[in-house]
Order: C-alpha cells, then structure tokens, then sequence
C-alpha cells in the first residue's frame, strides 16, 4: 500500500520534486498507574532528554537526564511538561533499571558518530577554525519495536535540552536533593576550550621530546594549533 501510495504520487511531481518516507515508531505505552479516581487512565508515552558533553580528549560523556510523560497519542514536546529524573521516571513505569545503561550508551554513540563527522570536515565546512561541539542534546523516546522497548533517537539539538536538564537539576535542589554532577561537567568542558584557546598559535620549543613512544606530543600540539619546534641534545 505505501509503494502504491508513493508510486501515485510520484506521477503527478514535476522532475525536481521527490517523496520523503519516514519511518512510524510505535510509542511504548507504558503500564498504567493504580487509578486515584474513577476516571479512565489514558495511555502514556516517555520523552528521555540527555544532554551530552565533550570532556578531555574529546570523548563523550553523559551529564544530565531529564524525562518528560504526556499522553501517547500526542508527540511529548519539551516544555509541555515538568521535567523529571530518569531513575523515579523508570521506577514509576515499572520499567528496568538496565534500560539507563543502554541510554548512556546510546546517547554517548549520537555524540561520538557526530565528532567523528565533524572530524573529516574541513575548518571551513565545520563554520571556523575553532567551531566544533562541545555539548550536544540528545532527544530519545521509549517506543515498543516488537514486544520489546527500545531507543529511538528523535532530534539532536542543545538548547531545549539545556534548558530542561538545568530545570530538572534545579527543581530537585529545591526539594533537598544534593546537586549533580551537570555544572562541574559543563564547566570542565568548557575549560578546556579555554586554555586550547590560551596556546593556539604560540610557539614552544621542545628541548628532547623523546622518541616514538612521546608522539602522542605531536598529536595533541597538532589539535591545539601550537607551533612546535624542535631542538635535540
């Protein structure tokens, strides 16, 4: 029926126009709560927000989840609910614990698979010699691939998750709970920004660097834009 559907279509397009065809994930309807009221409990669905961070030698690193629930029937969009922690989101859905495990994996993979793009691109492709990411969001929603949960990835982007992952950080502060590790994270990466910045286009001199096993010296003055020179002993 789609190929029918896409084939119609397609005789009626001038040459230039095509057909975009997505894929339709089914969202996982989590299990209903005991009812407090008489009123029938509707169907709900899990939006999982990560936020992602580049920490030292460019290696991704999972700073902060946030989740949102909505009714499944209608897309969760950020914003249109308080946002709240991965742990008392999956514990009030009864689903499993190792379901946090495969989202750092996941979440940390989007990140790294966009490094290693950013990695073959020109200075001028990525937008400047120093334009590269830093800290990325990650958008995932909990759907249901054969009878099983799964992880799929919605969007990437860096604001909106920012946005609710401080939210989230900041509403569980406010109710006693001991901070995260989001501010120390972000501040790490972005200290590394600054003292790559500090030595780029310096000039050191390298006073018996060493042998093969010191090349890594070479590769990291490379990556900071350093101007080495050598002098032997």
């Amino acid at each position: 029926a789609v190929a029918q559907a896409v084939g119609a279509r397609l005789r009626g397009l001038r040459e230039d126009d095509s057909v975009l065809l997505e894929a339709l994930v089914p969202t996982a309807r989590l299990p209903a709560l005991p009812p407090r009221s008489p009123a029938p409990r509707l169907p709900m669905a899990l939006r999982i927000c990560t936020l992602i961070c580049s920490s030292w030698g460019a290696r991704p690193q999972l700073c902060q989840v946030a989740c949102g629930v909505g009714r499944a029937e209608a897309p969760v969009r950020h914003g249109a609910a308080l946002p709240q922690g991965l742990d008392s989101s999956l514990q009030q859905w009864g689903v499993r614990q190792a379901l946090a495990t495969r989202l750092r994996v996941a979440a940390e993979a989007a990140m790294a698979a966009l490094l290693a793009a950013e990695a073959e691109l020109s200075p001028q492709q990525r937008g400047g010699a120093r334009a590269r990411t830093d800290l990325l969001g990650v958008d995932f929603l909990l759907a249901c691939v054969d009878d099983t949960l799964e992880l799929v990835a919605l969007s990437a982007n860096s604001q909106r998750c920012l946005e609710t992952c401080l939210l989230a950080d900041a509403m569980g502060r406010a109710v006693g709970e001991p901070p995260g590790d989001l501010p120390r994270l972000l501040a790490e990466a972005l200290l590394h920004r600054a003292q790559c910045h500090l030595v780029e286009g310096k000039d050191i001199l390298l006073i018996g660097a060493g042998g093969v096993s010191k090349s890594f010296v070479w590769e990291a003055a490379r990556d900071y834009g350093l101007k080495v020179r050598r002098l032997g002993c």
